[in-house]
């Protein structure tokens, strides 16, 4: 690689916050992984689990915003979840037509035995950050997601926001077109 010159313009990706949330992102999602592995539970399934251990039945569509994948996968990785017995259906309380999953209780097991790992590896990185870091980590990422347009799935107006900042040029659109 001697022979190899780098171009002057050239920044190391690791000075954009971008690839660095992103490094992070997969990180975490390695931990999380590896824990949900060994409880015969994929990463897709977790992420369900998690979102729907808050308390709150949800309906397919709801499940998919929060998990960032489309309805169809959403209701692929569902189906998954039900014949494994981690969640059950239930009647929506006013309206007929909208099924809703919720935790069953091995679902509520499940979840509890990897939320544990979890928190055990986040207190590990909270202590290595260090207290005034490490106890404000969420927060910071949290708010920083708001800030850049990440919305927050569950408020629909925070939603709306997003998706209104994401929006192509309609230069990019007309020139697809042709």
């Amino acid at each position: 690689m001697d022979d190899v010159r780098r171009d002057p313009r050239g920044t190391p990706a690791t000075k954009r916050l971008n690839y660095t949330a992103y490094r992070l992102s997969r990180a975490l999602n390695r931990a999380a992984e590896n824990s949900a592995l060994a409880r015969g539970i994929t990463q897709p399934q977790l992420l369900i689990l998690q979102v729907l251990g808050e308390g709150m039945p949800l309906s397919n569509a709801q499940v998919a915003r929060r998990t960032f994948v489309s309805s169809q996968a959403a209701h692929v990785v569902s189906e998954e979840l039900l014949e494994a017995g981690l969640i059950e259906k239930v009647e929506h309380p006013t309206n007929r037509r909208v099924r809703l999953v919720k935790l069953s209780e091995k679902g509520w097991t499940e979840l509890e035995a990897c939320t544990e790992e979890l928190r055990e590896r986040e207190e590990r990185l909270s202590a290595e950050l260090g207290a005034e870091l490490g106890d404000s980590l969420n927060e910071v990422l949290d708010r920083a997601a708001a800030l850049l347009a990440g919305g927050y799935f569950g408020d629909k107006d925070a939603e709306a926001e997003a998706v209104s900042r994401r929006r192509r040029p309609e230069r990019t659109r007309a020139k697809r077109k042709s």
